[in-house]
């Protein structure tokens, strides 16, 4: 009886190492550490979830194992096919909870096969840093516009504490940094950011780092999120050609909106450089309906290329994906 129960105490331990490698091998990291992060933050940190394996992985439910965290799971990607990479959002609770937090990420797939994968959280959040809002938030961003966003920083602690840099990698970004003030024993600090008219289109989303004169917990971590909306729109957003023969040509449509009147300049392909041509209009229409010719080039099989529409007077082109397959 005793050999029986050692058996199975064993065969249970092996089959839960093959399903923690077989999770492990999906998971882009051991731990999430958002560090020291300060007081109405709204940090967050993301996970990947790469499909390494052959069969479709199936993910039943993302949770935390505290309230004082937060998991989503971006755009409810459930499943995720061989290849494909799902993405798991944490945020800490910064406004109710202070101090060491600790918590754990549980990841439960129910298929190929049932296993709840665990990821430790950590977290240290300071009380002696506000700010308000969480998060650096440009709202209702037009392209080719420059737009602001403020935050209120206040500290209660040292009164010689400083901040001495604002550190981003955003080349499109400006940091303006209110002189200090003092009010009802706290330090304060008005914190602007400016986004040029030249940022493209699209979700922004990024990291800013506020660097202090404190030792012991010198940086300082802010979110910045917003969204550039497109001037123009294209559609389809995605060109399928089909199959095509390589030397005969093949035609696609392609519709521009904009907002105001605009010419376009050129239509052309980096990656099939001069086998894409258009009857392009010199009068400024707020809508164009392009006829767009593709001659393929001698390499058959499946393609996936980047086709560019210039603008005139417009910094950036517009840009989208050709995919199709070339036979001889």
């Amino acid at each position: 009886m005793k050999n029986f129960l050692l058996l199975l105490v064993i065969s249970f331990v092996s089959v839960s190492a093959r399903a923690d490698q077989w999770s492990d091998q999906m998971v882009s990291i051991k731990k999430i550490d958002f560090g020291v992060i300060a007081t109405g933050s709204e940090t967050i940190k993301q996970v990947a979830i790469k499909n390494v394996h052959s069969q479709t992985v199936r993910i039943s439910e993302v949770k935390t194992s505290c309230i004082c965290a937060s998991a989503t799971l971006v755009n409810k990607q459930y499943s995720i096919e061989p290849g494909q990479t799902a993405i798991i959002e944490v945020q800490m609770d910064t406004k109710r909870f202070k101090q060491r937090k600790d918590s754990n990420l549980l990841v439960t797939f129910n298929s190929p096969r049932y296993v709840q994968h665990r990821i430790p959280i950590t977290a240290y959040i300071r009380t002696d840093v506000v700010f308000t809002p969480g998060k650096v938030q440009f709202n209702s961003i037009e392209y080719g516009k420059p737009a602001t966003a403020v935050v209120d920083i206040a500290y209660a602690g040292r009164p010689d504490w400083a901040i001495d840099d604002i550190k981003f990698q955003n080349p499109n970004m400006k940091a303006t940094l209110s002189a200090p003030s003092r009010s009802n024993g706290l330090l304060k600090f008005k914190l602007t950011m400016s986004l040029d008219g030249k940022a493209p289109v699209g979700s922004l989303r990024d990291v800013l780092t506020i660097v202090t004169n404190d030792r012991t917990n010198p940086y300082i971590p802010l979110l910045i999120e917003g969204a550039i909306a497109p001037d123009i729109s294209v559609s389809p957003s995605i060109l399928q050609v089909g199959s095509v023969s390589s030397g005969k040509a093949a035609k696609v449509k392609l519709l521009l909106r904009g907002k105001n009147a605009f010419t376009v300049s050129n239509v052309d392909c980096a990656g099939m450089s001069g086998c894409f041509k258009a009857d392009l209009k010199e009068k400024a229409s707020r809508i164009h309906s392009l006829v767009v010719e593709f001659t393929p080039p001698n390499r058959p099989g499946k393609f996936t290329e980047e086709l560019i529409v210039g603008i005139k007077n417009r910094a950036e082109p517009l840009r989208l994906n050709i995919s199709g397959t070339i036979v001889n």
